[in-house]
């Protein structure tokens, strides 16, 4: 009985220290959250504008520029935006599923493009080892108050790829912030811009939700039907097309920071309820198992009164 009662101590104090380092977990990813969302929020507007523009005058001068030109993908990079560590639920998970469902519809199409990859975060490089596949970058994920500069070598490691015909498309995959609960798996064609058989894909594949990045992307309306140009469209796109790829780019790392550290959040918020509530089991097993022991002392002594009385 008091082995008992001393394994049912020791349980219900590591829980208890677990519980505190859980709830304080919580309180650390709850307040990057809030910086991180705050800056996701603040540049969506724009990424969500210039998009809609990009894939406008994708549409109306095609052939413009390489990066409005429509090619049949034979080589694709992708680039993967993942973890560094876990604690987060099950957002790696989600987006480790969703690169399986990439790679294999990839597949289908008539060019049967080869795959590459771009690594941002220890979780998703190490998933593409464990999947062998080609992996020609690696980077830390930048979850902790990213900032413009570090995307930089990201955006002309794929940009001179996609330039240089290394490849003829450039896809970003990334978890898309929704809100605290619910972070969706993205895919999007970062280049070209142009209409492709590639992006139909992956419209099929991840129908959008109403709140996704996407979806508010498909709903901004063009306001114009063609693009005047002064003093002369190279000249201009030469400078544009690739400030608004590095923006597109920083919006999905943004994304990807705030995707994480809300299912971090949610995640040790549940671990903390699931320690309280199995304390308090412990804590009822503990007491009826004393009481127990009590109980059965008393009916000892009151045995062996009674033997001595007789």
């Amino acid at each position: 009985m008091a082995r008992g009662l001393r394994d049912l101590r020791r349980k219900m104090k590591a829980i208890r220290a677990t519980r505190q380092v859980t709830k304080a977990m919580e309180l650390v990813a709850a307040s990057k959250m809030r910086r991180a969302t705050q800056s996701a929020l603040m540049l969506r507007r724009y990424a969500l504008t210039s998009w809609q523009i990009l894939e406008t005058m994708a549409e109306i001068h095609p052939g413009l520029h390489p990066f409005l030109t429509e090619t049949p993908p034979k080589r694709i990079l992708a680039v993967l935006f993942s973890s560094d560590r876990g604690l987060c639920g099950s957002l790696n998970a989600q987006m480790f599923r969703l690169v399986t469902q990439y790679i294999s519809h990839t597949k289908t199409l008539p060019t049967s493009p080869e795959l590459s990859f771009i690594a941002v975060g220890k979780k998703g490089q190490q998933f593409l080892l464990r999947s062998r596949q080609n992996i020609i970058a690696a980077f830390p994920a930048f979850s902790t108050h990213p900032q413009f500069r570090d995307i930089l070598p990201i955006v002309r490691l794929a940009t001179d790829s996609f330039l240089k015909g290394e490849c003829e498309s450039v896809v970003l995959l990334y978890p898309d912030f929704i809100s605290a609960l619910l972070q969706e798996p993205t895919s999007k064609v970062l280049l070209p811009f142009s209409k492709t058989s590639l992006k139909a894909m992956l419209t099929d594949l991840l129908p959008r939700k109403s709140g996704s990045l996407e979806a508010r992307s498909s709903k901004l309306e063009a306001r114009v039907s063609e693009y005047l140009f002064e003093p002369s469209a190279s000249d201009i796109l030469r400078v544009i097309l690739p400030q608004l790829t590095e923006v597109q780019i920083y919006q999905a790392v943004l994304e990807a920071a705030a995707s994480e550290h809300s299912a971090r959040m949610l995640a040790m918020h549940n671990a903390t309820e699931n320690a309280g509530d199995l304390l308090d089991d412990l804590t009822l097993t503990y007491n009826q198992t004393r009481q127990a022991g009590i109980t059965a002392e008393l009916a000892e002594l009151s045995a062996s009164k009674a033997a001595l009385a007789g």
